[in-house]
């Protein structure tokens, strides 16, 4: 049987802020795309996925929407609400994607684009405390404990962050939270339709936060860890995904 298609799509930077030479000690090419393929394109394949990694704003151009049957957006050193063409690009493609009602998991920026332009009034502003930089825990609602991307975890499960934006949900905004922090109301959300974010980064390692720190004098890697639950809420997405693509191929058959 063929394997499916998994897009990461990375939107990490304009040279002017995303330098590939503080990023080769990650991959030879200092591409986003290419360390997380390296990564995780063997966890992608254990569960039926052939992963295929874009990056816009380095010349890559988005497949059809069709030929992708599952997304990983990543983040960004932008902020999301910039006049940016490729975010324009990225943005009209998730439109068309949303139809599909196949999964997909936003990260950091990828869970702001995905808040603000979806979901009328939910409001994405910079956070009282600042930056948030760092290994850290969340708290998990009690939609949260129930939901499989969270399963095996707890309000002991930490993760890398790095953000000085976050979202504030409307109050009517149909989405689910599935964790906060004591001063971030949305830090994983449910957004239906096989579509969740999380503003911290499950994707990351350690090093990641040591290549960026590089460019980015407010990171402090003292407050980065080695070990943190990422990669497996990154393993329980794709799990999601793949039987989520599974019923869809049954629902046809029948």
């Amino acid at each position: 049987m063929p394997h499916r298609n998994l897009l990461f799509i990375s939107m990490l930077g304009e040279p002017s802020l995303y330098k590939v030479e503080d990023y080769q000690s990650l991959c030879p090419s200092g591409l986003e795309k290419d360390w997380i393929h390296d990564w995780y394109g063997d966890l992608a394949y254990r569960y039926g996925f052939d992963m295929e990694a874009v990056d816009v704003i380095h010349g890559d151009t988005l497949p059809d929407p069709i030929d992708s049957d599952t997304v990983i957006l990543g983040g960004t050193i932008h902020l999301v609400l910039e006049d940016k063409p490729w975010l324009k690009t990225i943005l009209n493609w998730l439109r068309k994607y949303r139809k599909l009602k196949r999964p997909l998991l936003g990260i950091c920026g990828g869970h702001q684009m995905i808040a603000y332009n979806f979901f009328q009034g939910n409001q994405l502003i910079p956070r009282e405390n600042g930056h948030m930089f760092g290994t850290f825990p969340v708290q998990l609602t009690e939609a949260g404990k129930r939901s499989d991307l969270f399963q095996g975890m707890s309000d002991q499960s930490e993760f890398h962050f790095a953000n000085s934006y976050h979202i504030v949900p409307h109050h009517q905004a149909d989405l689910t939270v599935l964790a906060t922090t004591k001063d971030s109301p949305a830090i994983a959300v449910d957004y239906g339709d096989h579509w969740y974010a999380t503003q911290f980064h499950p994707e990351s390692h350690k090093e990641t936060w040591a290549c960026n720190a590089k460019s980015d004098t407010r990171m402090d890697m003292s407050h980065y860890k080695t070990r943190h639950d990422g990669p497996q809420l990154l393993e329980n997405f794709i799990k999601l995904a793949s039987i989520q693509m599974e019923k869809a191929d049954n629902h046809v058959k029948t």
